[in-house]
């Protein structure tokens, strides 16, 4: 063990006093000043930690067109009309349409297969089952982050989450 080692060591056995505890509090408001943690991160994780659990697919998100809106950097979702999702076991296509300060999500998904289908909006969800050639709509839906999971009948314990869009 070099002196260093012993030194550092020694120094890890120690207790903590009122002044270490003073610069540990002083250089927590520093990092959080200059890095806070970004709005909805604990959130996220969360999200990841659910689809880990659960041994989904995630949907590989791939645009079709330009999207409405660019990427804003406090954001983590883009709007776009059309949207491709792909993974090795289903690829699933929606197109979003503006109605009235709302909007319709068709969606198709192939294989062809009845497929259930939620949509996800924070707390909310909305659920339907597509037709036996893929397809499936959710209508009058308000406008805001957004993701889909979706449940092949054929494996119903794999999910399918797509990455968060904004309709």
């Amino acid at each position: 063990m070099s002196n260093d080692d012993a030194t550092v060591a020694l120094l890890a056995a120690g207790v903590l006093d009122e002044l270490d505890r003073e610069v540990f509090e002083s250089l927590a408001r520093m990092v959080e000043d200059a890095d806070p943690v970004p709005a909805g991160l604990v959130d996220r994780i969360g999200m990841a930690l659910t689809i880990e659990a659960l041994h989904a697919d995630v949907a590989e998100l791939r645009l079709v067109g330009e999207p409405a809106l660019a990427v804003r950097t406090d954001e983590t979702s883009i709007e776009a009309g059309t949207i491709t999702f792909t993974t090795d076991v289903l690829t699933v296509m929606i197109s979003v349409h503006a109605e009235a300060g709302r909007v319709r999500v068709d969606g198709w998904a192939a294989p062809a297969e009845a497929i259930e289908v939620e949509l996800h909006q924070g707390a909310e969800v909305t659920s339907t089952t597509s037709d036996d050639d893929g397809r499936f709509s959710f209508v009058d839906i308000e406008r805001g982050p957004a993701r889909l999971v979706l449940r092949r009948l054929s494996e119903p314990t794999v999910p399918v989450v797509t990455p968060q869009i904004e309709l």
